[in-house]
């Protein structure tokens, strides 16, 4: 990552992905992805200029390609993704006093066909 790229990033979060591992890489937002402690994958966000995907207020009759954790708030560009048909968010305000003392936002998306 050049420092040009990393000085436009606005955010970093840790995220935990199940699922379609392209996921993250596609997203408009993202400038750059590493790898963090437990297998987390740390991801930086730049402006997200892109516009939300039109998503069906349904949920599909089939299980999420994508399932995603993190702590604290949920960036609204961790779901922008441009194949998005369907997203569910929940978030577990209680957390863990250690482990997460924000609390912790899930997310599962549903991808239209390539």
């Amino acid at each position: 990552m050049t420092r040009e790229r990393l000085a436009a990033a606005r955010s970093l979060i840790a995220i935990d992905l199940v699922g379609e591992p392209t996921y993250l890489q596609t997203l408009p937002a993202t400038m750059h992805l590493g790898v963090g402690q437990g297998g987390r994958v740390l991801v930086w966000l730049g402006d997200d200029a892109g516009d939300e995907p039109l998503l069906d207020p349904v949920r599909p009759d089939r299980p999420p390609e994508v399932e995603l954790h993190g702590e604290g708030a949920l960036p609204r560009a961790v779901l922008n993704h441009p194949r998005a048909q369907h997203v569910e968010t929940f978030f577990d305000g209680l957390g863990d006093p250690e482990a997460a003392p924000l609390g912790w936002w899930h997310a599962r998306v549903w991808l239209r066909a390539a």
